[in-house]
């Protein structure tokens, strides 16, 4: 079927005018600072509007539940989790389950709703209730509800909204708990809470009750095709189904799925949205019980007769939606992968086919570009992606040619420019200066920089290679860096960073350029390109092993409190660091390496290589062992800025005997990012000619809310705001 969303209607527009379309789908007026990503000062529409009466029943399973209580809500605005705001008067559901809600105010005609029904009778017979029960449904923009629209609530709408809105639920769980959903009022607070309820849609029919299988997303005449997790929500929603069909007490399966389902050191929840919320954030159900041990007795909690066509039992609770597109249209062999400030997923891909696409933040089709500044990106293989505070993606190719390219969202982009070696790195600073790596196997690496985000040779500056270079801290040589993946540390000033990724699988080092200093090139524009002198005191390079790196592939910038980190992705072959992370701790205010350690093994990580930092300091890397037409699919890991293991651990025992996180729906993962929302994006990259070569596939909800893009966040860092490993 056709699905429409409202974020959806974006096509080719300028990047600030897409970021303000979101905002207006959420009621928020924003004073542009830097193109719209400045603070929140009003309410667009912010006269109230009167709702129209609304219809729609409540349903335990395939059982109606009377004497529920319905209550309408909007959305908090002050925080993560904060109070939300009664739409009108409680009404409570009649024999059949049904209810009619009377009149109501919205605070505005955009203001996000959503609806619950909380205790009631699921056919236990006379007047017993259930004090457990907390079902909703998650509605959308206050001035779409009309009498026209009929409502279900049931187990397969709650765990829908759970999965999607988790990040945003109260973090007071229990008795005491307010049950609400919130936001806070910055710019991507109230975008990602907005493109939360979007993916809702993408996942079950409020007015159906019944979870989507598959829909077909059409736009810009380009087709993307979803295929949503539908067995594994119904799975989910027949646990929950257990509690809700029962009187609640002691002897009911209510106190299993609470104990269950609660993370170590966390307040068991008392009702059965809260539960759904923890099978969300803690997909693992780790607490002292044993992950495992709990994972099968929820799963056993299921009924005989199930009321929805589940599936068995499986490793973890993520729910996730695949979106394909076409070998030659859009989404041809994804590799890199970026998130902009709205959310929106940028994919650089081909081998054969190479394109620039762009999905939605519900994975709607923007845009396919095959042609950038005049010149068609054909077979030069676009490797990696970032995107700078500006909402422009920047494009390395691996061809001959080394060609970089700026895509400019509704402009003109300006033509790519050839730099003689390979442009794998490409990392963008938070003053929106793009650091581009150049490899060659015939000689020395090279680092190049576009100065202030303007790609032409009057911005261009040259670091010294490496043979060129009068310092280093560190056998630093031609053959121990081709610099394929790079990234910008958190620390002050900032150092950049590179590894060699999949040419040299013998590396032990990565290599930090610190003291970046252009003083010696004067102001741009420059005459020619400019060639700065390496130092102890100037662009000094510094190779670092610390005896625990082999074979890095990916990078990425972490934070953790005041400590600024480094991650990197040991393995891409084989060997001892084939199944680790390293993680580097920096100097807040140098660039010494105060530290690193080795985190994971073969029970935890599966080839880790692309890695992304969440909103708490997590990171995430997909798991590269797993190939096309497996049976396992692939997977994603994650670890707390700890280097704590928090996903799947592989048992040796079915259905355990996997690593990380688990879909049918990857294959071969490479490019991953997390949007504003808290969705895990990740790039399916098999081998050429695979039936699914041409998608995506996103973790709903998986991860802390993030600030993007990147560049965006090492800026407000920078400036005191939230930042690399911090929430919108």
């Amino acid at each position: 079927m056709n699905r429409f969303n409202p974020l959806d209607t974006q096509n080719r527009m300028t990047f600030c005018s897409k970021l303000a379309l979101a905002l207006a789908a959420a009621a928020i007026a924003v004073f542009p600072v830097g193109c719209g990503i400045g603070p929140i000062s009003t309410v667009s529409d912010a006269s109230p509007v009167l709702g129209d009466a609304l219809q729609g029943g409540v349903h335990g399973g395939q059982q109606p539940v009377s004497s529920a209580s319905i209550q309408l809500w909007a959305v908090g605005a002050t925080g993560y989790g904060s109070a939300a705001s009664k739409l009108g008067s409680a009404v409570t559901t009649n024999a059949t389950g049904g209810f009619t809600l009377g009149s109501y105010t919205c605070p505005s005609s955009s203001a996000l709703t959503y609806i619950t029904a909380s205790g009631g009778n699921p056919g236990l017979g006379g007047s017993t209730t259930n004090s457990s029960i907390q079902l909703m449904a998650a509605l959308g923009a206050c001035g779409n509800l009309s009498p026209s629209t009929f409502i279900n609530i049931n187990e397969v709408t709650t765990v829908a909204a759970a999965f999607a809105l988790g990040q945003y639920f109260t973090p007071t769980f229990g008795t005491a708990s307010t049950d609400s959903f919130g936001a806070p009022s910055t710019t991507q607070g109230q975008v990602g809470i907005t493109n939360a309820f979007g993916t809702v849609n993408n996942l079950v029919s409020f007015s159906s009750g019944n979870a989507v299988t598959s829909a077909t997303l059409t736009n810009a005449g380009f087709t993307v095709t979803t295929t949503p997790e539908a067995t594994k929500l119904y799975t989910i929603a027949n646990i929950i189904a257990a509690c809700v069909n029962s009187d609640g007490t002691a002897s009911s399966p209510c106190p299993t799925l609470f104990a269950d389902v609660v993370p170590t050191g966390k307040t068991a929840p008392t009702d059965t949205l809260q539960a759904a919320v923890y099978m969300s954030l803690n997909p693992t159900s780790t607490n002292a019980n044993g992950s495992a041990n709990n994972l099968a007795a929820l799963f056993n909690l299921t009924s005989s007769t199930p009321p929805f066509v589940g599936g068995t039992q499986p490793s973890d609770w993520t729910l996730g939606i695949l979106y394909t597109g076409s070998t030659s249209t859009i989404l041809a062999q994804p590799l890199g992968l970026a998130i902009d400030a709205g959310g929106n997923v940028w994919v650089a891909s081909g081998t054969t086919t190479s394109m620039l696409s762009e999905l939605s933040p519900t994975g709607s089709p923007l845009a396919s570009v095959t042609t950038i500044g005049g010149l068609a990106m054909a077979s030069l293989s676009p490797r990696n992606i970032a995107i700078d505070t500006n909402g422009n993606s920047w494009i390395t190719t691996s061809s001959s040619s080394a060609y970089v390219f700026e895509y400019v969202p509704g402009g003109t982009s300006p033509a790519p420019i050839g730099l003689g070696k390979s442009s794998f790195g490409i990392a963008i600073d938070g003053n929106n200066n793009v650091y581009v790596g150049e490899s060659s196997s015939s000689a020395g690496f090279e680092f190049g920089e576009f100065v202030g985000g303007v790609l032409n040779a009057t911005n261009e500056v040259r670091f010294p290679t490496v043979g060129q270079a009068t310092v280093c801290t560190a056998s630093c040589t031609n053959s121990t860096l081709e610099p394929q993946f790079m990234a910008i540390d958190t620390a002050t000033p900032a150092n950049l960073w590179a590894s060699s990724g999949t040419v040299l699988t013998s590396s032990t080092y990565v290599y930090q350029l610190s003291n970046i200093d252009l003083s010696s090139c004067g102001a741009t524009p420059y005459a020619a390109v400019c060639t700065v002198p390496s130092n102890t005191t100037s662009n000094t390079y510094n190779a670092i092993s610390l005896g625990t790196i082999s074979e890095p592939f990916g990078l990425a910038a972490g934070y953790n409190g005041t400590t600024p980190q480094m991650w990197v992705a040991n393995g891409v072959t084989s060997g001892s660091g084939f199944d680790q992370l390293d993680l580097l701790t920096l100097s807040s205010s140098s660039a010494t390496v105060a530290g690193g350690q080795a985190y994971g093994d073969a029970t935890t990580i599966g080839g880790a290589r692309y890695l992304a930092v969440d909103g708490s300091g997590n990171v995430w890397t997909a798991n590269n062992k797993q190939t096309s037409g497996t049976t396992t699919g692939g997977s994603v890991m994650e670890l707390n800025s700890a280097g704590v293991v928090l996903s799947s651990v592989n048992s040796g025992t079915s259905p355990f005997n996997v690593v990380g996180y688990n879909h049918l729906g990857m294959s071969n993962p490479a490019g991953v990012g997390i949007d504003p929302s808290g969705n895990v994006w990740i790039a399916n990259n098999p081998a050429s000619g695979a039936t699914d070569a041409s998608s995506v596939f996103e973790i709903v909800g998986a991860a802390s809310p993030t600030v993007t893009p990147i560049a965006l966040a090492l800026k407000n860092g920078t400036a005191g705001g939230h930042g690399v490993g911090q929430k919108p």
